[in-house]
């Protein structure tokens, strides 16, 4: 169940902001306040830090805080009751919801942002323009050298990195681009998208498949010394036809194909910290952070200027 929450009275709708207990005398949190581990998919470690501390430091009674992990271990953890709130880019499956359905509820689910599988390669690499139909034949392991792509190209064998096994990059670029076919032979996983990125720094031949949000805030330093050490690919639609990148405007057009959207998935059976922060994504203030750090956001209009070459 998809439940659209488009703004944040938390202070208005809650206002009795002193502390609440449960039957046992306990203190619980409330939407403004008590402490809070969410588990978020490692793609998007740069947003929901940001979005965190913004978070925080406007309600200084709430102690809300993330570990990041893969996809797969955040879906294995709410289920097994470990953490009751995760960030990742798909809902639950029907099995996965019979295990809460048993318990008398289901998670509330909330998309907050537009995402994209983004696609890297050595700077030094003059192939950065990719056809939706060449991405699916090197991910089903029919194209594996540069060779059979360009027949021009001095590289060698084509090298495929992911961020983690159990991601959701992973996950996507096996079911989505590759048509459910198993990944290659020359496919591997690290533990993180900056490990993805500086590997491909070092390895011309390497093509890496990143979460779009590590290089999508081009006005963090970080970001900027990404793209300096790697080249982004474009994806085109056809042969011949104009390729495009993984940016917010290219995602809100539909240009970029390999588009995905961030859910926050809240299993608390109660209105609590989890529905807080939720409400805060896919509020104004949420989806600025969402719209300043380079993705499409969920809840909100996105306005594009179109300037003329006259």
């Amino acid at each position: 169940m998809i439940r659209l929450i488009p703004t944040l009275f938390l202070c208005t709708l809650f206002a009795a902001c002193g502390e609440k207990t449960d039957k046992s005398g306990k203190v619980v949190d409330t939407p403004t306040t008590g402490t809070l581990t969410i588990m978020a998919d490692e793609g998007y470690q740069p947003i929901i830090a940001s979005s965190i501390e913004v978070f925080n430091a406007t309600y200084r009674r709430a102690k809300l805080s993330a570990v990041y992990t893969s996809e797969g271990e955040a879906v294995n953890n709410i289920l097994k009751d470990s953490t009751q709130v995760i960030i990742i880019t798909r809902t639950l499956t029907e099995q996965e919801l019979k295990f809460f359905k048993q318990r008398g509820f289901e998670p509330k689910v909330t998309p907050i942002a537009y995402d994209a599988v983004a696609f890297v390669v050595h700077p030094t690499n003059n192939d950065s323009v990719f056809t939706i139909g060449q991405m699916r034949d090197i991910l089903q392991g029919k194209t594996t050298k540069w060779s059979e792509f360009n027949p021009k190209s001095k590289l060698g064998d084509m090298v495929l990195v992911f961020d983690n096994p159990l991601s959701g990059t992973v996950r996507y670029a096996r079911d989505s681009i590759a048509a459910g076919a198993p990944l290659p032979a020359n496919a591997s996983a690290l533990n993180t998208n900056e490990e993805v990125i500086n590997y491909v720094a070092k390895t011309p031949g390497a093509i890496g498949i990143i979460g779009a949000n590590w290089i999508s805030d081009t006005d963090d330093k970080g970001v900027q010394k990404f793209l300096r050490d790697i080249r982004l690919v474009d994806i085109a639609k056809e042969a011949g036809a104009e390729g495009f990148g993984p940016y917010q405007a290219y995602l809100s057009t539909g240009d970029y194909p390999f588009k995905r959207t961030v859910y926050i998935i809240n299993a608390q059976a109660r209105t609590g910290l989890g529905q807080g922060f939720a409400s805060y994504l896919a509020g104004p203030d949420g989806q600025r952070i969402v719209l300043k750090d380079g993705l499409l956001p969920a809840q909100a209009p996105t306005r594009l200027i179109q300037v003329s070459k006259e």
